[in-house]
């Protein structure tokens, strides 16, 4: 009787299901067909997401020089980011009990706006850091409202698409500050100006007006009703199944997890912030030169995630992991002993699958029931990494020397792959089972069936 019961409610919902030991059906797919319009927009409003970070590793030097800052300015002002960015993911569920995840999409988007048209008008560091904090919030409320709705409404296949746009949004941004650094630098160059404080400032502001277009056209979908609510899907309710597998459970296992993305997060934006610093500093590159490597990083890393996300079929997650690390470690090499762009292209090619592929293993090395849980801890770290080990990178490389930056990053990645490795053994020495009966590459989405 159960049986017919079951089979029933996978006709009934239309959607791909499965029942796992104790006979407990999961539903994995949403209920009700979305607009065609929805995913595009989603998809092309989350370029503007990727415009903060690669913006800010290309107009640095210019504020740098133009505000009569220091090396040691960039880190603060980045703890400022990385602080308001993870409050408003903290913060996110407060925000949903009274918007919905894609209002408050829409208010991150304009409060990130508002950031970047202050910024521009900035003429010291106190307000550089204030403005660059409430564009971090806004960027921060975008990022995680959706995220939290892409989980919600669509799979694990078109989220990969959607972090695909916002890397292609943090390789353009910088082409668009670069070239108008160059502009401003020939055209000024002579006539009693400061060169270095123009080119950066019209370029926050276009990114600014491109955002505010982007604002426009979500407010309008919110008139056509294409948005799905909490009420269109059936979300996977998680129940305690006895199983056979034995997790890793003690504390430790745990926290070395978290310390793996805090030095995860530390590598990832430090490498590309003060590889323009070097290259200007001390190898005579210009800051047209400075934005093609940003743009370079930004492509290897979206375009990594795009690759390594395909082989995901057939390659192991901790396999993937290791070749990542390996072309980073590579590319960082190549640049320490070398300038050539294929250095920072590695880099970032193996260092943009490693965060989706570590949250990906969190689920085959915890139990079911923490892994929410394990996954925000792991995400904050990232954040912190981000802001602690970049400033303490800045502290270095501005009382000793800048190509000490190279050996810093190196040693970042390698604590990467032990704590990494460190885990993966302890996990060898327990019976592992799927925590899920489908894995996500088993599961198909409605909308392709349709």
């Amino acid at each position: 009787m159960n049986d017919l019961c079951h089979i029933y409610v996978i006709i009934l919902c239309r959607s791909r299901c499965f029942i796992d030991e104790g006979g407990n059906v999961y539903l994995m797919q949403r209920t009700k067909k979305a607009s065609v319009f929805l995913l595009p927009l989603i998809l092309i409003s989350y370029f503007v997401v990727g415009f903060p970070d690669g913006a800010f590793t290309v107009s640095w030097d210019a504020m740098e020089l133009g505000l009569g800052l220091v090396t040691f300015h960039s880190g603060i002002i980045l703890v400022g980011y990385s602080v308001t960015y993870t409050l408003a993911g903290v913060i996110l569920n407060r925000l949903n009990k009274y918007l919905t995840l894609q209002s408050v999409y829409l208010l991150g988007l304009v409060v990130m706006g508002a950031g970047f048209v202050a910024l521009a008008f900035s003429n010291n560091f106190t307000l550089v850091l204030i403005t660059v904090t409430i564009y971090g919030f806004g960027t921060g409320m975008m990022a995680s409202s959706m995220n939290a709705y892409m989980a919600k409404h669509f799979t694990a296949k078109h989220n990969n698409w959607m972090h695909f746009f916002w890397g292609m949004g943090a390789a353009v941004s910088p082409m668009i500050m670069g070239r108008l650094l160059v502009l401003d630098y020939a055209y000024l160059y002579g006539y009693g100006f400061n060169i270095y404080d123009f080119g950066w400032r019209t370029g926050y502001l276009v990114i600014a007006a491109i955002v505010g277009v982007v604002g426009i056209v979500i407010a309008i979908s919110f008139t056509r009703n294409i948005w799905l609510n909490d009420d269109n899907i059936s979300e996977v309710q998680e129940k305690d199944v006895k199983k056979k597998a034995r997790y890793l459970t003690k504390k430790w296992h745990q926290v070395l997890e978290i310390i793996t993305f805090f030095f995860l997060g530390g590598t990832d934006y430090t490498v590309v912030f003060f590889t323009g610093t070097v290259l200007m500093r001390t190898r005579g590159f210009t800051f047209a030169d400075v934005a093609i490597f940003s743009t370079v990083y930004y492509l290897g890393m979206t375009f990594g995630r795009l690759v390594f996300g395909w082989l995901a079929k057939w390659v192991k997650e901790i396999n993937i992991i290791r070749m990542g690390i390996l072309l980073a470690t590579t590319g960082i090499v190549v640049l320490y002993f070398t300038s050539h762009v294929s250095g920072i292209a590695l880099a970032g090619f193996g260092l943009g699958p490693l965060l989706p592929t570590l949250v990906s293993d969190t689920s085959n090395r915890f139990k079911p029931s923490i892994i929410s849980k394990l996954v925000g801890y792991e995400l904050a770290a990232f954040g912190a990494g981000i802001a602690i080990l970049f400033f303490m990178t800045s502290l270095i490389l501005t009382f000793t020397t800048y190509e000490a930056l190279f050996p810093i990053v190196f040693v970042f990645v390698l604590l990467v792959f032990v704590c990494n490795e460190i885990l993966e053994r302890a996990c060898k020495r327990k019976t592992l089972a799927t925590p899920y009966p489908l894995s996500s590459n088993e599961r198909t989405d409605e909308n392709d069936a349709e």
